[in-house]
């Protein structure tokens, strides 16, 4: 298979800087998206017609007729001008950044005895809605852990008239069965909506507690178990700390050393960007392009979905940036 002249043609012409690269079918529209910190060599690469490369892309190269891009000052920047940009066009080629469409994520039913329940699609639900989760099994560890050590109820519908299980086990307070027990449960419920939004209210806390208890009586291999969870609390805390704030607070990141751009966030949207040269940039002033940015930002799984990006390109580059949340009104001016 020919790969299109045109392709060659517009390659040359791509500078060596960060940005998005699309490549277009013959009706212009988006088949494959992509971004890179230097746009002409990483393009280059589609078009050696290698045998070896993965055959999706080999149909994609050949299906393409041309190409576009759009220079970006940052790698950050790219990122999410990537991320927007796959979410608005779905490109047939693009396969790993399409999976948010199947993520799950769980709210608090609104019942007389709260239980975290899964959505596949929350676009219309409120701000308390948590995730994302990339599969079921994270969920089910999840309520597992809420469970295990809050009493919180895991089960699908509370029947007064049939026997509990997890109530038998000590892993459920029991509300729908034990009057006695609702007072109780409301605190645990409310404990487990301020761990979702990343406010531990003691679940950490429970299980190091249960872990030195398990080393005095020598019972190592329960503890090592229950270090397991801990872990699992600890990583799951941190993200959903970060994910709840970054909707709600301004997110600060600058660099560590000089020359490392700096950004800011609020409530999720990309505002102002310090660039390398120490200029200000303010998005929708000098930034256009960023319009692109916050394409249904509105929407909760894109914002989530933005929050987890963030974070894990912050996880990534820890060494040469750092950040903090500060109060609505922050400016770098």
């Amino acid at each position: 298979m020919e790969i299109a002249p045109q392709l060659h043609q517009d390659q040359k012409d791509l500078p060596k800087t960060s940005g998005v690269y699309l490549f277009l079918d013959a009706r212009e529209y988006p088949l494959y998206i992509g971004k890179s910190v230097n746009l002409r060599t990483r393009v280059a690469s589609y078009l050696r017609n290698d045998t070896a490369q993965e055959e999706r892309i080999q149909r994609m190269v050949h299906e393409a007729r041309s190409l576009r891009y759009v220079e970006t000052e940052t790698e950050l920047m790219a990122l999410l001008l990537e991320d927007s940009l796959i979410k608005k066009y779905l490109p047939v080629y693009n396969i790993r950044q399409k999976q948010f469409r199947d993520y799950r994520y769980l709210q608090l039913s609104d019942d007389a005895y709260p239980r975290l329940i899964t959505l596949e699609d929350p676009e219309h639900m409120q701000i308390n809605i948590y995730g994302p989760f990339r599969d079921r099994f994270f969920i089910q560890r999840l309520q597992e852990i809420f469970s295990r050590y809050l009493g919180f109820r895991s089960c699908a519908e509370a029947n007064p008239e049939k026997s509990c299980i997890e109530l038998d086990l000590g892993q459920c307070l029991g509300p729908c069965v034990l009057p006695e027990v609702h007072e109780a449960y409301s605190i645990v419920s409310d404990q487990v909506a301020q761990f979702m939004e990343g406010e531990d209210p003691g679940v950490i806390s429970k299980i190091e507690e249960r872990i030195r208890d398990c080393i005095q009586e020598t019972r190592f291999e329960q503890a090592h178990r229950l270090r397991d969870d801990l872990i699992f609390c600890d990583s799951f805390f941190n993200r959903q700390r970060f994910n709840h704030r970054f909707r709600v607070e301004h997110l600060k990141i600058e660099g560590r050393r000089e020359g490392i751009p700096g950004y800011l966030f609020e409530n999720g949207a990309l505002k102002e960007v310090i660039l390398r040269d120490g200029r200000l940039c303010k998005v929708g002033e000098q930034l256009d392009l960023f319009d692109l940015s916050v394409v249904k930002e509105d929407e909760p799984r894109f914002l989530l979905d933005r929050a987890n990006l963030v974070y894990n390109w912050l996880k990534k580059n820890q060494g040469a940036v750092k950040y903090e949340f500060q109060e609505l009104g922050t400016s770098f001016r």
